[in-house]
């Protein structure tokens, strides 16, 4: 299957698992499109501000993996810093969440294995 760009929507998310701001998810396919292998497949935009609510995963897992800009995370309670080219994976009920505290866009690829 090929998905082409113009066939992929954006959808702006206000209070992401209780975060602060509007993330916008670029959904790069649709969950019914990932048969059942995956929930989200999305290039999440993270604005100055705003932020992803702290959640766990299980038994799904998610992948972060940094494209642009930095963003402060929270890696089962561990506080760091994502940079372009960083990945975090959560899964085993662990949780995460991150956090814009720059002033630019930060853009990251977010895949939620089922």
């Amino acid at each position: 299957m090929i998905r082409r760009k113009e066939q992929m929507t954006a959808i702006d998310r206000p209070n992401l698992r209780g975060g602060d701001g509007v993330i916008r998810a670029y959904n790069l396919l649709e969950p019914q499109e990932l048969c059942g292998k995956a929930n989200l497949c999305a290039i999440m935009t993270v604005e100055p501000g705003c932020s992803i609510g702290e959640h766990p995963h299980g038994p799904d897992a998610e992948i972060y993996y940094m494209l642009e800009g930095t963003l402060e995370a929270w890696d089962d309670g561990e506080k760091t810093v994502l940079n372009p080219g960083d990945a975090m994976f959560t899964a085993q009920g662990k949780t995460h969440a991150v956090r814009n505290t720059s002033d630019k866009p930060a853009k990251m690829l977010a895949v939620v294995i089922a």
